[in-house]
């Protein structure tokens, strides 16, 4: 059984208008602030580089001890 969903009807008989410019210059703006990447610090990107050399060079000292 199918019942027709009176809302829905009721959505499809209101007229379309269409947004305002500067409504859609701000939906715009904000969709792309949101798209983007945020900032790194830079401390924060030589922590992480820092880390993976310091782990990079344990795993080769740890391999190099196994033979």
């Amino acid at each position: 059984m199918i019942e027709p969903d009176r809302v829905l009807q009721g959505l499809a008989e209101l007229p379309l208008v269409a947004p305002p410019a500067e409504l859609s210059h701000k939906l715009r703006a904000a969709a792309h602030a949101r798209l983007m990447p945020a900032k790194v610090h830079l401390a924060w990107s030589v922590a992480v580089a820092a880390s993976v050399v310091a782990y990079l060079g344990w795993a080769l000292f740890f391999t190099s001890t196994l033979y």
